[in-house]
């Protein structure tokens, strides 16, 4: 993939590229490999950000379903904690668990770099996992076709972040390349590639990345164990009570006993939305379509967003295993 990467690109921008760029830039991306289920992956990318180990990448189902690991480039392996994630800015700070004092190279975010619309551009991930040891990552070469905000009709588009990102003139955003990593002609990395976004009514896709210019606050706030502001959105919707979700959705969830209480089902109605859709009692709630679900009072709030009649995907974790279950929003 490397190598056709590189004949694609012009000869006058072959003899402008350090060759040892490419290398770099393969070499502070992880890939990552987990848990998937229906049509989610198992695998996907990461960046490594210090020499300690510290990776970032999306906060999907990778990372809410643990079972967690990467693989360096080298081809060594490591589970990882969890440091820290952002729902607003679809993010996770991983750590890959060490022993004794190891080194890795990592990406010099610091410099922020905003190119220009029409730069060219590389991006660099797992995708199609391709590689899975210490194979090099996968290589697009593209241009910055916008610099603009993710907004669109609600029920339409579901968008895991809304802010400005660089969208891509380049089919950069397959499977697996989430959280893979950026870089202008030069190597000098720009930010963190996104999810898969796909129109549901046309099937249109957009490539986009995310600059570090945006998550270099919320990266260092998390290492720093200081706490982030909730999205706006999240604390302006109210959350469906336990008296909707019994009615409207045949569920009961466990008392919210603690802090953070898991959504774990306690109840299915017999005939209802949930029972007929396959919910079961013990099924604890991980992912509503894209949308990570770590707590009980996080699922009332994302089915509360959901237009009434829309098709989710809803994934649980059932006896160890992850189960898909589609249905309709009541």
């Amino acid at each position: 993939m490397l190598l056709l990467t590189l004949f694609t690109l012009p000869a006058a921008d072959v003899k402008a590229i350090p060759p040892h760029a490419i290398v770099e830039s393969c070499s502070v991306v992880v890939k990552l490999f987990g848990a998937g289920a229906g049509n989610l992956d198992s695998y996907g990318s990461g960046i490594l950000i210090s020499d300690s180990g510290h990776v970032v990448t999306v906060w999907n189902h990778l990372v809410n379903t643990g079972y967690l690991t990467a693989v360096t480039s080298d081809g060594r392996r490591y589970q990882l904690d969890v440091v820290g994630t952002s729902a607003a800015h679809d993010l996770a700070v991983l750590k890959l668990v060490t022993h004794g004092d190891q080194r890795f190279q990592f990406v010099d975010r610091a410099a922020e770099v905003r190119p220009e619309v029409g730069s060219e551009v590389r991006a660099f991930s797992n995708m199609f996992h391709v590689a899975a040891g210490n194979e090099r990552v996968s290589v697009v070469h593209g241009i910055i076709a916008a610099d603009a905000v993710l907004t669109a009709g609600f029920g339409r588009w579901k968008l895991p972040i809304r802010s400005r990102v660089l969208i891509l003139d380049a089919i950069t955003n397959n499977s697996g390349a989430a959280g893979g990593l950026l870089t202008d002609i030069r190597g000098t990395a720009i930010g963190m590639l996104g999810r898969e976004l796909r129109h549901d009514d046309s099937g249109t896709w957009v490539n986009y990345a995310v600059p570090f210019a945006l998550l270099n606050p919320v990266i260092d706030t998390i290492l720093s164990g200081g706490s982030l502001q909730q999205e706006t959105e999240e604390r302006v919707i109210a959350p469906l009570s336990d008296r909707q979700l019994t009615s409207n959705w045949g569920l009961t969830l466990l008392p919210d006993v603690l802090e953070e209480t898991p959504a774990y089902i306690d109840r299915v109605i017999s005939e209802s939305v949930s029972a007929k859709a396959g919910f079961r009692r013990g099924d604890l709630v991980v992912l509503v379509d894209d949308e990570v679900i770590q707590t009980s009072s996080q699922l009332k709030t994302c089915l509360a967003k959901i237009r009434s009649g829309l098709r989710i995907n809803i994934i649980v974790n059932r006896d160890g295993a992850l189960e898909s279950i589609q249905t309709r929003v009541p």
